[in-house]
């Protein structure tokens, strides 16, 4: 009895055993599979570093997107830089209110040499030489009308100075315009050519995407020809403050008589 007990059992462990050994097998061959089907950590870093790489901004694609809008704008700043730059070169105080032709004039209004004088201002082509001039050549109507000939005439030369300013503040208005008008434009199309799929929305969201570019580049442009804008009409004005001291201190050189 004892030895039917004793086989029953070593039969009954053993095929225990080989199931349990079965099972263990199972679940490590099923463990393998998974690890081999599973990425592993470079994979993940491989795969990440590729959508970054796709995800990045491709220039050449933003620019095409909406080419004539970007050619605009770089056309806008470009004018904005050769404007400012030459707007500064030619409006220089040394040229408008030279100091040797200031004291040349001052002492021929002193001496009261006045055709000598007007003569003098013709021949040196400066904001300070027209404004007096304007003043000598009106000067027998009598004060009030010499000071209103003399300010009529510096708003005459300057006026120049102001249009370049203007067609920066109008660059400032413009140029934020067409941004926005290209982003209204990609989003229109990108709208338009949706479909009720995943790739339809991830191509939506790209086009939204690069539309937003011309408003980013128009308000760029704006701002910079903001800073341009301000910076020249500083000078400018403290420029003209100058110029208009100096033609009041010399039409009260200028005496309302006959010429000598």
């Amino acid at each position: 009895m004892k030895k039917i007990i004793l086989l029953f059992t070593t039969f009954f462990l053993a095929t225990l055993s080989s199931q349990l050994f079965s099972e263990d097998v199972s679940s490590l061959e099923k463990t393998i599979t998974l690890e081999e089907k599973a990425p592993s950590k470079l994979e993940i870093m491989r795969n990440t570093q590729i959508k970054k790489m796709t995800s990045s901004l491709d220039l050449k694609e933003i620019f095409f997107a909406s080419p004539i809008i970007y050619s605009s704008l770089f056309f806008l700043s470009m004018a904005a830089v050769v404007i400012w730059l030459y707007s500064l070169l030619s409006f220089r105080k040394s040229d408008i209110l030279p100091q040797k032709f200031t004291e040349d004039l001052i002492k021929q209004l002193q001496a009261k040499q006045y055709d000598s004088a007007l003569s003098y201002c013709k021949s040196e082509s400066n904001l300070i030489g027209s404004i007096v001039a304007s003043g000598i050549s009106s000067r027998q109507h009598g004060p009030q009308v010499m000071v209103d000939t003399m300010k009529a005439e510096g708003k005459r030369v300057t006026a120049s100075f102001w249009q370049r300013l203007s067609l920066l503040n109008d660059i400032v208005v413009i140029a934020p315009m067409m941004g926005l008008l290209g982003t209204v434009i990609g989003m229109f199309y990108a709208f338009y050519d949706v479909n009720r799929s995943v790739e339809s929305i991830n191509s939506l969201f790209d086009g939204l995407g690069i539309a937003v570019g011309t408003t980013v580049s128009g308000l760029v442009v704006a701002i910079i020809a903001m800073v341009f804008s301000t910076t020249l009409k500083y000078r400018l004005v403290k420029t003209l403050s100058f110029v208009e001291n100096e033609a009041i201190s010399m039409s009260n050189l200028i005496d309302q008589g006959k010429t000598k």
